[in-house]
């Protein structure tokens, strides 16, 4: 090769690097540029208006539009108003007279209560984030906001009127429509055939959408017990087990897991790392050679309403953006699952005495830190035990706290009665019908703050048994209330990270979490809806 190629060759290659460079940084400029236009589109609807009032339709296609005054039109599948729309990329299209089909709306973004609570526009409250609503809240609240109040219906039998005990608190985790799902809760309650009534309040700062409410009625012996599972199957037992030992790390927690009372096991977290774990030791003697299950009372700390809210404080002004991707994003919708992913279930193992091994049986996880889970998880009948029966469950530190953990022979049960409400009577709020929770429609309750319904159930007459046990089924899906100082803490770029898992950002909750934790129960049970009105 001669120098002169030599030379070509070299120039050639500096001024392709140079050129890379260039478009590099010419790229990388156009992303900036492109950020900060698409910022300069996003402040013409997001600019101070949680400091004013505002009305915002986002559409599924992306588009999104500011009203001055709307109304339903007389069908109620269309709302008419005057304001500007913008597109995807918050270009304005068109000012003037607008008119939007229910069917084409994701989320409905305002700060107008009033607006959303009168009886004929339940078509619009149960798409409504409310965004930047000023709250009146206690002292503690305020000093520490992410430990406030939250809670989706709690019900309540006639003997449990304290929020301490609430029977069933419905899908905790359906955030949004896209969410709604259906929740199972034993509500630890017996009775005789003939009427029984079930109280559901709001006693948060949210929009609650109720869509339909089962109770499950299971005749039984006065002495027997019934449990479900994580699968919705129910067995019957005879009697429970108390271990003969419990203990984490060496510690004997015996005396916190024996029995179903306000007595709870739980740890503080890690103060590093949030997935911590840790492993509990259960022992069983004299175990009798029928299938068992592993009885467990057991409620979330306050790990995951904290995250939720730093989540939701993360998203600022553009919180309706956000919901809008989850109600049109699948990726974006399931990207909300991972931090609790991340954190875990609570895992079960079983000593297999054939094979000197552990042996996986089961996970656990109920989102909600108020009622109390009692569950059942079934142990394989394929397995020996020799008498003794030992379980080791391994669990995040911080995230659970456990009320009971005792063990059960049990049979399966397939005498199940299904039973929908006859009743609805409206103690404050305004129902809709009992229609609107019979059955899996487009129909719902909607219940905003300090609203409480009673419902009425006819129970069967019972034969050859002396009560039923009752299991409560709910579907809906409820709507955050953003604060107006969450707001402050707008920081998008974290909750990228957050979501993705980033353990820097991680690491950063988990020293942000240390330092509130210790009083967050506090704050959480003093800020409720009824407690500071």
């Amino acid at each position: 090769m001669t120098k002169v190629t030599k030379h070509l060759i070299s120039a050639v290659t500096l001024l392709l690097c140079i050129g890379f460079v260039i478009f590099s940084c010419a790229k990388l400029y156009i992303k900036q540029d492109f950020r900060q236009i698409y910022r300069g589109f996003n402040d013409s609807i997001h600019k101070n208006l949680y400091k004013e009032a505002f009305f915002k339709v986002h559409l599924k296609n992306g588009d999104v539009s500011l009203l001055s005054d709307w109304s339903l039109n007389a069908e109620r599948d269309s709302i008419l108003g005057n304001g500007k729309l913008f597109d995807f990329n918050r270009n304005e299209l068109k000012e003037g007279p607008l008119v939007h089909n229910i069917d084409d709306i994701a989320i409905i973004e305002t700060n107008q209560l009033e607006a959303i609570k009168s009886t004929d526009k339940d078509k619009i409250s149960t798409l409504a984030v409310l965004t930047g609503v000023n709250l009146i809240l206690d002292v503690a609240c305020i000093a520490n906001p992410k430990a406030c109040f939250g809670s989706c219906p709690t019900f309540y039998t006639a003997n449990s009127n304290s929020v301490h005990d609430a029977k069933a608190e419905s899908f905790s985790s359906a955030i949004s429509p896209a969410l709604e799902k259906m929740d199972m809760d034993a509500l630890n309650t017996q009775t005789g055939g003939g009427e029984f009534f079930l109280t559901m309040k709001n006693e948060a700062f949210e929009t609650h959408m109720l869509n339909e409410l089962v109770l499950t009625a299971i005749p039984k012996k006065s002495h027997e017990f019934v449990f479900h599972d994580r699968r919705y199957k129910f067995y019957k037992s005879d009697y429970t087990i108390t271990p003969s030992s419990a203990t984490v790390d060496g510690t004997d927690i015996l005396c916190d897991i024996s029995r179903m009372d306000d007595r709870e096991f739980f740890s503080y977290t890690d103060k590093d790392d949030l997935t911590k774990k840790e492993t509990i030791y259960l022992n069983f003697v004299g175990i009798q050679d029928q299938q068992q299950g592993l009885v467990i009372n057991f409620r979330q700390s306050l790990l995951t309403t904290f995250l939720l809210y730093n989540g939701l404080s993360y998203m600022g002004d553009e919180v309706g953006d956000y919901f809008t991707k989850i109600e049109t994003n699948t990726t974006v919708k399931n990207r909300l699952s991972n931090p609790f992913k991340l954190l875990g279930n609570i895992q079960l193992f079983v000593w297999d005495h054939n094979k000197d091994k552990w042996v996986f049986f089961d996970a656990i996880y109920e989102t909600g830190p108020i009622s109390k889970n009692l569950i059942i998880a079934p142990i394989p009948k394929t397995l020996a035990h020799n008498q003794e029966v030992k379980i080791k469950i391994e669990l995040t530190k911080g995230l659970w706290r456990l009320d009971y953990l005792g063990l059960s022979a049990i049979r399966e049960v397939s005498d199940v009665t299904k039973i929908r409400p006859s009743e609805v009577m409206e103690i404050q709020g305004v129902s809709g019908g009992l229609q609107r929770v019979l059955s899996d429609d487009e129909n719902y309750l909607v219940s905003f703050p300090g609203n409480e319904f009673v419902f009425r159930f006819e129970l069967p007459e019972l034969r050859h048994q002396d009560a039923y046990e009752l299991f409560l089924s709910s579907k809906g899906y409820y709507l955050e209330w953003i604060r107006a100082n969450w707001l402050m803490d707008k920081n998008t770029s974290k909750l990228e990270k957050m979501l993705s898992n980033d353990p820097g950002t991680w690491k950063l909750l988990a020293k942000e979490y240390k330092v509130v934790e210790h009083q967050m129960e506090r704050v959480f049970w003093n800020s409720k809806y009824g407690d500071i009105q």
